[in-house]
Parts: C-alpha cells; sequence; structure tokens
C-alpha cells in the first residue's frame, strides 16, 4: 500500500472514498494517532487520485458529478508525464546515451579517455595512467563522476539504463530534483574512486554502482519509514543481492558479459544504503513523504 493523504480532523472522507471506488481505486482509510490517511494499492493510479483529491476540496458535491472518463482525460500521464516529473533522470540517461555514441561503446578508446577516471595512452601493448593525486592537481575533477556514463555492450547500457529509468525516476518523484541529483553524484564518485583504488585499473564504467545505490536507498527507507511506499519488492531485492555475488565469480566472462566492477556494485549499494539512514534521520520529523509517482 502506497500512503497518499492524511485527513484534517474536520475532513469527512467518506465521500472521497466513494469516489476512489466509484473510478476502480482500490484503497483504504486507515485511522494512526488520531487521524485518517487515505493509502492505495497501485501508484499508477496516483494521478487520478491527485485530481479527485483536488476536486473534493475545492467542492465535495462535485464528485458525484465526476464520471471516470472525465478524470481519465485530464490526469496527467504517459512518457510525457513522466519525463517532466523526473527532469534530472531523463537528462542522466540522455547524456550517458550521448556518451556511448560518442565512444562506440568503448570501442574508441581516445574517445573513452575523456570520461575515464583517469586520462591514460596505451604505449606498445602496455597502458600509462595517472593515480588520483595527479588527477586532482590537473583540475579534473569531473572525472569522478564521468566513469558512470560509460558502457561497453549494448546488454551493459540496456540493463543500466531502464533500472536507472524505473528506480531512478521513482526516487526522483519522490525525493526532488535537487536531492535526488546530490544522492546520485554521492554513489557515483564513490563508487568510481573506489573501485579505481582498489583495482588500479581506469578502464571500468557504467551506471551499475548507481543502479545499486538507487536500490539499496528505496528498499532501506520503507523499513526504516513505514509510510514511505516499497518501490523494491523482496524478490527483485534477492535478484540483485545474487547477481551482486555472482559478480564475484567467473561466470559473466564466461557467459559474454566481460569483467565486471564489482567493487563499484558493492560501494555503490553501501552507499545507498548509508544514505537511506542519512534521509531517514534528517527527514523523520516529517509526518508524511512526498509519493509522487
Amino acid at each position: 500500500m502506497y500512503f497518499v493523504y492524511q485527513f484534517q480532523q474536520t475532513e469527512d472522507p467518506k465521500g472521497l472514498s466513494e469516489a476512489l471506488w466509484r473510478h476502480k481505486v482500490a484503497h483504504q482509510i486507515v485511522s494512526q494517532q488520531g487521524h485518517d490517511e487515505l493509502w492505495i494499492l497501485d501508484p499508477n493510479q496516483l494521478p487520478t487520485v491527485e485530481q479527485l483529491l483536488t476536486i473534493w476540496k475545492d467542492n465535495p458535491s462535485l464528485l458525484e458529478q465526476t464520471q471516470p472518463k472525465d478524470v481519465k482525460a485530464t490526469s496527467p500521464g504517459g512518457i510525457v508525464s513522466q519525463l517532466k516529473k523526473s527532469p534530472v533522470t531523463t537528462i542522466l540517461l540522455l547524456l550517458t546515451l550521448l556518451v556511448a555514441v560518442l565512444t562506440q561503446l568503448g570501442a574508441n578508446l581516445k574517445t573513452v579517455g575523456y570520461f575515464s577516471i583517469s586520462p591514460f595512452d596505451i604505449r606498445n601493448g602496455h597502458i600509462y595512467f595517472y593515480d588520483l593525486a595527479e588527477v586532482v592537481a590537473k583540475g579534473e575533477y569531473w572525472r569522478f563522476f564521468t566513469p558512470a556514463l560509460l558502457h561497453f555492450s549494448v546488454l551493459h547500457i540496456v540493463f543500466n539504463t531502464l533500472w536507472v529509468w524505473e528506480i531512478g525516476g521513482k526516487l526522483e518523484r519522490i525525493l526532488g530534483s535537487i536531492v535526488w541529483s546530490v544522492g546520485v553524484a554521492i554513489i557515483a564518485v564513490l563508487s568510481n574512486v573506489l573501485q579505481y583504488q582498489l583495482s588500479g585499473y581506469p578502464l571500468f564504467g557504467g551506471l551499475s554502482g548507481v543502479v545499486y545505490g538507487l536500490i539499496g536507498f528505496a528498499w532501506l527507507v520503507p523499513l526504516l519509514n513505514k509510510r514511505w511506499p516499497n518501490i523494491i519488492s523482496k524478490h527483485l531485492m534477492l535478484f540483485f543481492t545474487v547477481w551482486l555475488a555472482v559478480g564475484y565469480t567467473p561466470l559473466p566472462e564466461m557467459i559474454g558479459l566481460g569483467s565486471i566492477a564489482n567493487t563499484a556494485h558493492t560501494i555503490g549499494l553501501l552507499s545507498g544504503l548509508v544514505l537511506a539512514v542519512i534521509y531517514w534521520l534528517a527527514t523523520k520529523h516529517r509526518q508524511n513523504p512526498s509519493n509522487q509517482f
């Protein structure tokens, strides 16, 4: 169930509830600490619920005249609406696709060098690159983030962009673009830096660390705050945990997925979990999260 609205003590939810059932919106009115709360089963019906809420607040008697087809015709939805609600997610994915084209999915090493965590040069079959202190001395701070935009196969980029769109888009609509952007930047930088420090090799990349961070955050926050929507199911979390473990085995290379930046995945997940705790501590005084799928 997904929390939507807390009624004032002077508000009677009966008329709204009847309208929601008439529009086939599965929901519950729950009493919590002296207040009634509206929870819905399907977050995809939130646009309909929001419009009915607006009508109910302005003039409850109008709900009796509202037909399901009227709400569907005027409620926001579709891909254009989702793009407007999660603009930073959209920009991140467009940048990822642009980098994939520019680098030819890693085939153009010269272009890859502009986005890798360290500039590098290949001579006589050997790769030469800088350590992080030299990168900082050169003032190329963007390199701490840009490896997240690099991808080296179609399967790699499709897998990552789909999950960022699905999970990241929802989180951006809940958290807001600024908080979401800061969180993604932190996860990406930590994943990239520690991957490089521990592997000592600059040719890695991908949004996988960010994906794991978003999943860790989206999974843990509802456990800390029961009013937060459940975006990540137990089965999905189990899948990503198992896949994280598989990444440490030879299986991915055996099936043609190449070497996996396991450190980036693990650090991404841990970063997301830590950010979830920080976010919960910083916002637990709020009564309700802003659920805007």
